[in-house]
């Protein structure tokens, strides 16, 4: 079954990085803001990105209809694409990864056929 990536935003908060290891414990905390309804925490899916655009900055283009969206094979792939390191720019100023799209809080959503 394909798998897509959609934004995730906290309650109340606009869609910004968080630090992985505290992602699931704000991602419950969200959902419990939000009455327990997920979609109203579901943004748009990620349509295209580049992650060399920009000198290694990245670029990612999203669309609100899902048939639009990029599809991956499964969970698997979803979640490498995610973290995509630029060939260009393989390293941000602090000595990390540079992953543009983990600059997104998102979620992966399994696609019927």
């Amino acid at each position: 079954m394909p798998f897509v990536i959609r934004l995730f935003r906290l309650h109340g908060k606009p869609t910004a990085p968080m630090p992985h290891a505290k992602t699931a414990a704000l991602a419950d905390a969200a959902i419990k803001a939000a009455g327990g309804n997920i979609n109203s925490l579901l943004g748009e899916y990620l349509q295209s990105f580049d992650v060399e655009a920009h000198d290694g900055r990245g670029e990612a283009n999203f669309t609100a209809d899902i048939a639009k969206a990029m599809r991956f094979e499964d969970h698997t792939a979803a979640i490498e694409a995610y973290r995509t390191q630029s060939k260009t720019r393989p390293l941000r100023r602090d000595g990390k990864p540079n992953r543009p799209l983990t600059g997104f809080n998102v979620a992966f959503e399994k696609v019927p056929d």
